[in-house]
């Protein structure tokens, strides 16, 4: 027998939280989250209480076997003019009757509450992970993406889900080409227009500047699909997540003569073995996996990239890149990965040409009319 109920107290919660260690046990390619990370996710992120948020399990014979989100972005809605619903961690056995009642709850829920239309992965914003992977499940998982059993985006499609747009990822390797451009490109631009790298010195000087890295995120990325404006609670929550596992050494950012910070590069050392061999904790042994790798990183994945839109025109991204090669270069690696550029996102994916880089992932948003 199977059933869908709605989480109601930590322990409902706790089983939404602990399925996708289960799932994913012996899955080599899938990265655990920390499960504090997880907690703190479901029961402090301000989109709790700013939208409306149901969360599901399924059942089957007392076992939990399914989970899925269902939001309601208000901000969302309210910026497009749609009544639109979100699906959201989606994660179930590989049974078409349970995900066929998942999914038929959270839409039933939407058109209780006025919807026309769902779609997903989608979080609060796009700061959490978002699309579901349907390409390139014979690479591992990166920090800065998702991954899922490629049976999952069958049985969207079945269910009459469309794709509505798609991400794709990409494995590069630097080159002397890209080196010498880059290092070209950021002498002309300095002279040009003034902007230069600057990298923070120390953990202090990069959380001084945090509020101004993601206010300028609300901007670099204003007209891009499913994108929500961060406010203050949100800078917040993300401030004090994102800068646990950031490392200036890795922030690089284009700053005008006057100091005005127009251009930014996060990347983070890859994180994905440590993880896995931490399984989720930080003690007893996680701690040392994270700190190890962390301190001789092999290679690098590339988490967010952004600019203000009146700079991307003069060379804000070639400046963060240029030093991003040089850092790459003072520690003897060689290779990044990318988070997900929207397919339509030109401008971005053209940059690659002068990598040696392989597209070797894509993700996508599934949408459907209810």
């Amino acid at each position: 027998m199977i059933r869908v109920k709605e989480v109601s107290g930590r322990r409902d919660l706790k089983s939404f939280i602990d399925l996708p260690y289960k799932l994913y046990k012996n899955d080599p390619h899938w990265i655990p989250p920390l499960k504090k990370a997880e907690w703190d996710f479901w029961t402090r992120h301000p989109g709790l209480k700013k939208n409306i948020v149901k969360l599901f399990l399924a059942k089957k014979n007392f076992k939990t076997v399914g989970r899925l989100a269902l939001i309601i972005n208000r901000a969302y809605n309210e910026l497009h003019g749609t009544r639109t619903a979100r699906f959201f961690a989606f994660e179930a056995v590989d049974d078409a009757k349970v995900i066929d009642k998942l999914f038929a709850r959270a839409e039933e829920e939407a058109r209780k509450l006025g919807m026309d239309k769902i779609h997903g992965p989608l979080g609060f914003n796009n700061l959490d992970h978002q699309g579901m992977q349907v390409e390139g499940f014979q690479w591992p998982q990166t920090l800065v993406s998702v991954y899922n059993f490629p049976y999952y985006p069958k049985h969207l499609e079945r269910m009459g889900y469309t794709k509505e747009i798609d991400w794709v990822e990409h494995r590069v390797r630097l080159t002397d080409n890209a080196i010498k451009r880059g290092d070209t490109g950021a002498k002309i631009i300095g002279k040009r227009f003034g902007i230069k790298a600057w990298q923070p010195r120390n953990k202090a000087q990069f959380e001084a500047v945090a509020d101004d890295i993601f206010r300028l995120y609300n901007e670099a990325y204003s007209r891009l699909p499913y994108m929500v404006p961060l406010d203050e609670e949100d800078i917040v929550f993300y401030k004090e997540s994102y800068m646990k596992v950031l490392l200036p050494q890795w922030a690089f950012f284009a700053r005008t003569s006057e100091g005005q910070i127009v251009g930014f590069l996060l990347a983070m050392p890859s994180l994905g073995d440590a993880l896995r061999k931490a399984k989720g904790k930080l003690f007893p042994f996680g701690f040392y996996h994270i700190w190890k790798a962390l301190r001789k990183p092999k290679e690098i994945d590339v988490a967010i990239i952004g600019s203000k839109p009146e700079y991307e025109n003069k060379g804000a991204a070639v400046v963060v890149f240029d030093a991003f090669h040089k850092q790459m270069l003072k520690h003897g690696i060689h290779t990044f990965e990318t988070g997900g550029v929207f397919e339509t996102n030109l401008p971005v994916l053209t940059n690659w040409k002068n990598y040696d880089a392989v597209q070797h992932k894509r993700k996508r948003v599934y949408g459907k009319a209810l």
